[in-house]
């Protein structure tokens, strides 16, 4: 599924994201650059060190965590690629917006499948 990228008047200082045509109100994605952007890279395999960026592992942050571990995948044919790699380089490294309330696990992973479904 192709990444889609926005802005919320909530949260103007963050780059919401989903997978999906869905949108849960209170429970967005935010790309999180307080954590690295790692390259999957080809080279007769998917590897970290040698060859071309075949794809990207985003760390992403529910709104309503202090911190988190989740990431998505984004590959070199979605049309955000180059543009997620470029927001990388001018944010990185940056610190966590912390959150207005603070969500259970049980919504973050119910945000999660519903918003990122494929990478669940």
């Amino acid at each position: 599924m192709k990444v889609r990228l926005f802005k919320l008047d909530s949260h103007p200082k963050q780059i919401a994201i989903s997978k999906s045509e869905l949108f849960v109100i209170d429970g967005s994605f935010f790309l999180d650059f307080s954590r690295p952007l790692k390259r999957l890279r080809w080279f007769g395999v998917l590897n970290r060190w040698f060859g071309h960026t075949a794809s990207l592992l985003v760390p992403v942050i529910h709104q309503g965590q202090g911190n988190s571990e989740l990431i998505i995948g984004i590959h070199r044919n979605d049309p955000h690629f180059s543009y997620v790699l470029a927001l990388w380089e001018t944010h990185y490294p940056s610190t966590v917006v912390p959150p207005t309330t603070m969500a259970d696990g049980i919504k973050i992973v119910t945000d999660f499948a519903a918003q990122l479904p494929d990478n669940c």
